[in-house]
């Protein structure tokens, strides 16, 4: 099995969250372990976030600074404002975070290229390094933290299956490549490797990482294939899109959406039958875990590689306990 994680929205220029398409192998654990002998001590940490405006984000930043505060680390986070990537942006903040001292950097690298020069930079000043929901995007850092793409492909697969009838997926994603490939090829081998007849993969479609575009390309992507009906996207902020563009088709209860994360937006998409359902990831997870295994590193400690933050995947059936 691989450990692949996810990633919830990405950039024209980047693959996300998240992004490459290399795997960590993993164990029990995920990926084996992390080791090192003690480092210096972890007095400032910081989160490079890729959107703290959006909502299962801004959970990541808020449990990652109470965690830091508990146990006594100074903590900062920064990011893009609004709800596009800005991948210069990102790599600048860790290039500052460098230069300023911090002992620790978490962060959400979606394009190898274009961040493992700055993560290794990090590294060789002695930074310890763990990256959120990119998975095996990058291989620079200490470890990773976030959604398993293997489980949640096939969690994916087998709840879309229990659906009555044939039910043929298109996956609309920013780049061929990256964590939409990661995700692609979770959600393909859950169907495979569960023997899940009535679910096909049928295509996916790009929209740069951009929520602007994403109705026209679901709709051009309907068009091209009208055997679809169920559109899934790992991007969080595609979901406004996908509804839309079912709406716009009048194909309510013909064609359904299928997202990652549980906003409001989303929440009552799947109450109004637009939406079948969810991937909630566990953010708030994701910003503890970063930092109490950045600590642990830091005292000699081992760590998995990659680790699993879990997901839930929310349905009319427990949309109102997931979303409170």
């Amino acid at each position: 099995m691989k450990l692949r994680i996810a990633a919830i929205v990405a950039s024209s220029a980047t693959i996300l969250l998240i992004a490459t398409g290399c795997s960590v192998p993993s164990d029990t654990a995920g990926g084996g372990d992390s080791t090192a002998a003690p480092t210096r001590e972890i007095k400032k940490i910081f989160f490079s976030n890729i959107l703290p405006s959006y909502p299962p984000l801004a959970e990541a930043d808020k449990c990652f600074l109470a965690e830091a505060k508990k146990l006594g680390i100074e903590a900062s986070t920064s990011g893009p404002t609004g709800l596009s990537t800005d991948n210069a942006k990102s790599i600048d903040l860790v290039s500052q975070a460098i230069a300023t001292g911090y002992d620790a950097i978490v962060m959400q690298p979606i394009d190898k290229a274009q961040f493992t020069p700055v993560m290794e930079q990090a590294q060789a000043a002695g930074i310890l390094l763990a990256t959120m929901n990119t998975g095996d995007t990058t291989d620079t850092q200490d470890f990773t933290i976030g959604t398993d793409y293997a489980i949640q492909g096939a969690t994916i697969g087998e709840a879309i299956s229990k659906r009555s009838g044939q039910q043929n997926i298109g996956i609309i994603g920013n780049a061929p490549t990256g964590t939409h490939l990661l995700f692609t090829n979770g959600v393909k081998d859950g169907i495979e490797s569960q023997k899940l007849d009535n679910v096909k993969f049928i295509v996916d479609a790009f929209d740069d990482g951009d929520p602007n575009k994403t109705v026209d390309v679901v709709n051009q992507m309907l068009t091209a294939h009208p055997e679809i009906n169920v559109v899934l996207s790992w991007q969080g902020l595609s979901a406004a899109g996908i509804m839309t563009a079912i709406k716009e088709k009048n194909a309510g209860g013909k064609i359904v959406g299928v997202t990652n994360d549980v906003t409001p937006e989303v929440a009552q998409g799947i109450k109004d039958g637009i939406l079948f359902g969810t991937s909630k990831q566990n953010f708030c997870q994701m910003g503890i875990g970063a930092v109490d295994n950045l600590v642990a590193i830091s005292k000699g400690e081992k760590v998995a590689k990659a680790i699993d933050s879990g997901i839930t995947f929310v349905t009319k059936d427990n949309i109102d306990k997931e979303s409170n």
